[in-house]
């Protein structure tokens, strides 16, 4: 068999798995997770702690739009590296993951009157 006869078929090929990829978006990883939850911590400090880090995550999309994440994470702080889970949201905005829901958002202590 020629390589010429399948240049063309292997050509057509790439160019549809190129549009197929452009047309599905992408779905969080891990890096996804722990990226949405550094920048929520610049924006507020106070409410996320700065120890935390994603071990893994599992996503899938939403009807509501954007994905749900199951996520297991440690805290670098402890040193047992005790093993947490946690179930957050994300979205994909102008090219960057953004925390929507979850991951350890620090309680304000009750105040005492």
């Amino acid at each position: 068999m020629s390589s010429r006869r399948f240049g063309p078929c292997l050509l057509v090929a790439c160019v549809m798995a190129a549009q197929a990829a452009q047309a599905a978006p992408s779905v969080p990883v891990t890096a996804s997770v722990q990226s949405a939850y550094d920048d929520a911590r610049q924006v507020n400090a106070d409410r996320h702690a700065y120890d935390l880090v994603i071990e893994s995550a599992k996503c899938q999309s939403i009807k509501a739009g954007g994905y749900a994440c199951q996520i297991d994470f440690t805290r670098k702080a402890e040193p047992d590296r005790r093993l947490y889970f946690d179930v957050v949201t994300l979205d994909e905005r102008e090219g960057r993951w953004v925390l929507l829901s979850g991951l350890c958002v620090k309680k304000n202590a009750p105040t005492l009157r």
